[in-house]
């Protein structure tokens, strides 16, 4: 049982990159990497126009195909926390995002994103 869920996690593991569709589109990187403790660590980055936007993760959540990241971002000066939801299918991962602001959780943004593992 326990080697299924290792090797599970392994293929959930990996950097991917594509693109993400909303208000706006761009470029989408995530990099999911399963630590020997058993944590889960994500790395995202995308574009907004040709400026490169580095996030702050808040928390990992995989379970199975299925994952779940939430994290801090600034854009222009404001304050934003996005919620992106995805299942891996074969080495292709999709779902959506919902951002709002941090400061008192107001809607600007949801839309789609798409990733493919990068070998």
């Amino acid at each position: 049982m326990c080697l299924v869920a290792i090797r599970a996690a392994a293929d959930v593991a990996g950097t991917y990159k594509g693109s993400w569709c909303g208000a706006a589109n761009g470029d989408f990187r995530l990099k999911l990497e399963h630590t020997p403790g058993g944590e889960w660590k994500a790395d995202v980055v995308f574009t907004m126009g040709t400026d490169e936007v580095k996030t702050k993760i808040k928390s990992v959540k995989v379970d199975g195909s299925k994952v779940d990241i939430v994290y801090d971002f600034d854009l222009q000066g404001n304050a934003l926390v996005s919620t992106v939801t995805g299942e891996v299918t074969g080495k292709k991962m999709a779902s959506t995002y919902k951002t709002k602001t941090v400061a008192d959780g107001s809607p600007v943004d949801e839309g789609t994103w798409k990733v493919t593992a990068q070998e």
